[in-house]
């Protein structure tokens, strides 16, 4: 009798380590989707927010630009430049020396764009421009981008489609397929103004850019597009 019970003794304890493994995943599924629905959308948001701001505080990033000059200066006659004004010393200077003056909101753009890793970093001057050209708020469409693509990070393939644009040139899913960023840059600008106006908020916009998103009480698409355009404003403030 008791060898009996020496048998079957491995067989009682493997059984019980199945159970309790069985009850372990079980748990951990429990957590993971109670995660995944409850928590996860509060948290990391907050946790990608500032998780950015730290990266763009330890990040350099040098522009070879002279940015705009907002007041009148003024010379101290000590500093006066007249020691060189005659002869040919002055008019080396010049043809050696370049400068640059470029709108703020396209340096902005562009530190802005490179902070997110976008291929559409090299393009920051024409979302500003094509912005302008149509009345259009030069943040909006860079914004969108960065719901809808991780700003061009989260493609279709070859479709330079950042903004999850249908009604032209569209593959066998629907989206639309551009021969480049600027094409693509350019060209939905133009429908943007065009189709909803230039003076609509995204939360305006949401309903008919993303109907289900406008559906959701939460609005996670105007919210996303909100932060970004005003992380840009952020930029251009803090150039």
């Amino acid at each position: 009798m008791p060898k009996t019970v020496d048998k079957l003794q491995p067989y009682i304890k493997n059984t019980d380590r199945k159970g309790f493994a069985k009850w372990y995943f079980f748990c951990v599924l429990l957590l993971l989707v109670f995660y995944t629905i409850f928590i996860s959308p509060t948290i990391e948001p907050y946790i990608e927010e500032n998780l950015f701001s730290l990266i763009r505080t330890v990040k350099t990033e040098k522009f070879n630009y002279l940015t705009p000059v907002y007041a009148t200066s003024k010379i101290d006659t000590q500093h006066s430049l007249s020691v060189i004004s005659g002869g040919t010393a002055l008019e080396k200077i010049k043809s050696r020396t370049k400068y640059y003056v470029k709108d703020p909101r396209i340096l902005a753009m562009s530190e802005f764009l490179a902070d997110y890793n976008s291929p559409m970093q090299p393009y920051a001057e024409v979302f500003v421009l094509e912005a302008d050209k149509h009345g259009l708020d030069w943040r909006l469409l860079a914004s969108i981008s960065g719901v809808e693509s991780a700003f061009g990070n989260l493609i279709p393939s070859g479709s330079n489609n950042g903004w999850g644009w249908r009604g032209i040139n569209g593959n066998d899913r629907g989206w639309s397929m551009f021969d480049s960023w600027p094409d693509a840059i350019s060209h939905i600008t133009e429908r943007m103004a065009r189709g909803y106006g230039t003076t609509l908020t995204p939360f305006d916009i949401e309903p008919t850019y993303c109907p289900p998103c406008g559906r959701n009480p939460a609005h996670v698409w105007a919210h996303g597009v909100t932060r970004y355009m005003n992380e840009l404003k952020y930029y251009v403030d803090n150039l």
